[in-house]
């Protein structure tokens, strides 16, 4: 390779107020700006999200965020004239799928998704409510693994459960697997001082959040005769779902989610992430977690003292356990979960580039 690098960066999925996803580019983006004024950058997004510098451009895609059809279609057959065009020493993919037919000499592919890799729950085509998520387990998670398959990029994940998935399912080889965890913003020293009846969860409004059991179980202590507590969702308001008890916030920063840590009990009904922010960000705090029992729940809290489990399907079993905080007989012990040493992308990148 030269020593200036023509460096190619595609995450047209990623977009504003997308949650993780959008945080992961725009600290990559930062990191890129900040750290490297000698390599030639190019960044395939959906909007002009950043500013540009001499070295770091934006080349805009919008019409592949709006069509489902486009996007299969472009990192299937059609992009890689595009991206071979640009003469990349270096291919990055921030969005699971490795283009396929990219000439770079060295391809990256950060895999964050976990819908089509989890063994939880097979989605229907024939049910309203999950067809969107059988289309990206079945039919978009199809091209992720057989791109991963095909163009033998390094891949990137979050957890040891997610390597040994793409192992499982003979997508990549060991070598070529790199689990590293997301960065997690040191904490302040502040710590969980909340009331058991007080509750929280950051979430959005995809099916498998599983934000309905919190519902399920709410109402279960209600006709119980129980309404001293309350539940805290960052959810827009739908006057459908006008429940007493839940309050909905709607999206809040980052920074009002670490102080509600502090606060309130963490519920947290996923069960489908590769990672779970809020389990390390809670941890880390020492806060009350009741979560859905899983294999990145386990890993992510082994060890931690004050995480309860329930079953992703048993409202009744959350709903004894919200019952048993507000009554007072659940308390954190006070200890904190220790942060791990973990290491930007864009670092880590740099590192394999």
């Amino acid at each position: 390779m030269t020593d200036r690098l023509i460096i190619v960066v595609n995450d047209v999925a990623a977009a504003p107020n997308a949650g993780g996803v959008f945080s992961i580019l725009e600290d990559f983006y930062k990191d890129v700006v900040k750290s490297d004024t000698k390599n030639q950058w190019f960044f395939l997004l959906s909007g002009r999200y950043f500013e540009e510098t001499e070295n770091v451009k934006i080349i805009v895609k919008n019409d592949l965020k709006k069509s489902r059809v486009k996007k299969f279609l472009y990192e299937s057959l059609y992009g890689k004239n595009e991206i071979n065009k640009l003469n990349p020493d270096v291919y990055i993919s921030l969005q699971n799928i490795s283009t396929i037919g990219v000439k770079a000499k060295k391809k990256i592919t950060y895999v964050h998704t976990p819908v089509p890799f989890q063994r939880m729950k097979n989605y229907s085509p024939f049910k309203s409510g999950e067809r969107s998520l059988w289309m990206y387990q079945d039919v978009v998670g199809g091209l992720i693994k057989k791109s991963l398959k095909k163009e033998r990029p390094t891949i990137i994940v979050q957890t040891q459960w997610m390597k040994e998935e793409l192992l499982k399912r003979n997508i990549a080889l060991e070598k070529d697997v790199i689990v590293s965890w997301p960065m997690v913003p040191k904490t302040n020293g502040e710590k969980f001082e909340g009331e058991g009846t007080e509750f929280f969860y950051p979430t959005s409004q995809y099916q498998y959040k599983n934000y309905q059991l919190i519902y399920d179980a709410v109402n279960i202590l209600h006709n119980e005769g129980i309404n001293n507590f309350n539940v805290e969702l960052t959810l827009p308001e739908n006057s459908n779902e006008k429940l007493q008890g839940i309050t909905f916030i709607g999206h809040i920063k980052r920074e009002e989610v670490y102080k509600k840590y502090t606060k309130k009990i963490l519920i947290f009904p996923s069960y489908m992430e590769t990672f779970g922010l809020p389990l390390i960000e809670a941890a880390i705090r020492g806060d009350i977690i009741y979560a859905a029992d899983t294999p990145f729940g386990h890993e992510l809290l082994d060890g931690y003292n004050n995480v309860y489990y329930f079953k992703y399907n048993d409202a009744s079993t959350l709903a004894d356990l919200m019952r048993s905080s507000i009554n007072g007989k659940i308390v954190s012990d006070g200890t904190v979960k220790k942060q791990s040493d973990s290491s930007s992308v864009y670092k880590l990148i740099m590192n394999l580039i």
